[in-house]
């Protein structure tokens, strides 16, 4: 068994930020509101429609208010949080990862995540649609350890980097 530990809450809005801009559904929604932003603004230029300027207004302010609350607001309270404001140390072998070595529920075998992430400085292990553990490079010993891990979970999962699908 490999050990590697990290401070969870000093990464944990980070992560949250990361997976935010990563996120093809982030994305695409920025982009879609953006798109509907431009159309409201060129129709408003050529009608003088208020109603059009009102539109475009509230979609930039809840555009806003969505990427604030996403990558300011969420990430504080998350890194707030005291369940986190700790040390947690992961023990991973060939068969899988534990992620709580004082409670053995918390075993996952590679098999068990639905995709792996990683960016320059976490991999973020799924298992389920919106839930996820990470795990930070810096945590590892050294690069054969860091190795061994990629190893272990590309025998059963890609791990894959940019947007995250």
């Amino acid at each position: 068994m490999e050990t590697i530990s990290f401070h969870y809450g000093r990464h944990i809005s980070k992560v949250a930020r990361a997976l935010y801009f990563h996120s093809w559904k982030s994305i695409l929604s920025i982009g879609v509101q953006a798109v509907f932003i431009a159309v409201c603004m060129i129709l408003y230029t050529q009608n003088q429609s208020v109603i059009l300027l009102g539109i475009s207004i509230t979609l930039v302010l809840t555009m806003g208010m969505s990427i604030v609350m996403r990558t300011l607001l969420l990430p504080k309270i998350l890194s707030a949080d005291t369940r986190y404001n700790k040390e947690f140390e992961y023990l991973f072998d060939a068969e899988g990862i534990n992620f709580s070595p004082e409670k053995d529920a918390s075993v996952m075998t590679w098999g068990s995540f639905t995709r792996v992430w990683e960016n320059q400085s976490y991999y973020l292990l799924f298992h389920g649609p919106q839930e996820y553990w990470f795990v930070a490079k810096q945590s590892f010993e050294d690069a054969a350890q860091e190795h061994k891990f990629r190893a272990y979970v590309s025998d059963h999962r890609k791990i894959v980097s940019g947007v995250i699908w």
